[in-house]
């Protein structure tokens, strides 16, 4: 069972922020859409719940029109996290501030049949954190010629909305208790939650809804998945059930679950900030050294690259979006933040070019030399053997 819903609000108003547009080859669409799996439930609901979750998925257009902004969440999405931010952080971010921000998206929707021959990306987002943090990330891998689909989590992200205007929010009992049977729930939900989508997106009726013009099923027989934080260990988990994920990117985040000790033949790649590694996990990062154990139990290709001066939310779309909206952070919030002072442009070309190269690895049979070794034009980034 699907339900569209639609674009974010796309008309302009004077205090509107563009964030920066992309400069891939395509211009790039959304669509958003609610899919109920009847045949799970949502773990960590109050009552029994069907299990539903919201998607985007992002896809490549060849457009000469000018792009057209459109919201970066959803007016209720984008209060809750004004609040959010600045009772938890310390964020200076009043009524309105991410209400403000919007992508540059391609201006038309398809005009003649749309054909879906780009290959697919799965993303998972963290744990406490709305998909919508990373639409800039799944934008901008988009223009490089991919169907980017983000998908929320309910009850363990911050927010999910609905289209009919109902909202999720948080289960912040299990948050907070960080109990190993609950994370290992939640990642097994995660992972259900990706082959699930892909079951869906055969779907001619979803995929309709989703890309405009388009009047076909996506092949899903081959695709990718990254994920950040607990997105990542969804990620690992996933391709150990789902051969069709071909490779995958846990993002600074622990891995749990059989996979830790079972491994992986399919190419996968870690990336992390300053000073975590795959040989030098230890607590507090990772207490269960699920990356040492983890990385050892990879047959298939593997690397591991750390960004210098970065944290956990520099892989997200924070520090681009507060530097687009001209927030200066003092050291005390960018701490409570999890960002550093690492520019938010720089920030999201390095880790959006190095998820693209692994990407095009996998999907596109293309060698890069990023992936090969450092290189001078992205110094920040080092190899862990």
């Amino acid at each position: 069972m699907s339900m569209l819903i639609s674009l974010f609000s796309s008309a302009v108003n004077a205090d509107q922020v563009l964030l920066p547009n992309p400069n891939g080859t395509y211009q790039v669409g959304v669509g958003t859409m609610e899919l109920t799996d009847e045949s799970r439930t949502q773990p960590f609901a109050p009552s029994v719940q069907v299990r539903s979750i919201m998607i985007s998925l992002f896809y490549p257009i060849k457009s000469d029109e000018p792009t057209t902004p459109v919201s970066y969440m959803p007016p209720e999405t984008a209060l809750y996290e004004d609040n959010s931010e600045q009772a938890l952080t310390g964020l200076m971010s009043p009524n309105g501030t991410f209400e403000k921000l919007a992508l540059q998206l391609a201006g038309k929707p398809p005009q003649t049949q749309y054909t879906p021959d780009f290959p697919i990306v799965l993303f998972s987002p963290a744990e406490a954190t709305t998909r919508l943090f990373y639409s800039l990330i799944a934008q901008t891998i988009a223009s490089s010629g991919y169907i980017v689909v983000t998908i929320d989590a309910p009850y363990d992200v911050d927010i999910v909305e609905f289209p009919d205007g109902s909202v999720i929010l948080l289960n912040t009992t299990v948050a907070a208790t960080a109990a190993l049977s609950d994370i290992n729930i939640a990642v097994t939900a995660r992972a259900q939650d990706a082959s699930f989508v892909l079951d869906q997106l055969r779907n001619t009726s979803v995929v309709s809804q989703l890309i405009p013009g388009c009047s076909q099923g996506l092949d899903v027989s081959k695709v990718a998945m990254f994920g950040h934080s607990l997105g990542g260990a969804a990620t690992a988990a996933v391709m150990l059930n789902d051969s069709r994920i071909a490779g995958g990117i846990a993002i600074d985040g622990d891995l749990y679950g059989p996979v830790v000790q079972k491994g992986l033949d399919r190419p996968f790649m870690l990336m992390a900030h300053t000073n975590r590694t795959h040989s030098n996990d230890s607590a507090p990062l990772d207490p269960d050294n699920s990356w040492f154990n983890f990385w050892n139990n990879l047959r298939g290709w593997k690397l591991d690259i750390m960004l210098a001066n970065s944290n956990h939310y520099t892989f997200s779309d924070f520090p681009i979006v507060l530097e687009t909206l001209g927030i200066v952070l003092n050291a005390t919030v960018a701490a409570n933040l999890l960002i550093t002072d690492l520019n938010g442009a720089r920030a999201l070309q390095i880790v959006t070019t190095y998820i693209a190269a692994f990407l095009d690895m996998v999907l596109k049979c293309k060698s890069s030399p990023l992936l090969q070794g450092p290189v001078p034009e992205f110094s920040e980034v080092t190899f862990e053997l």
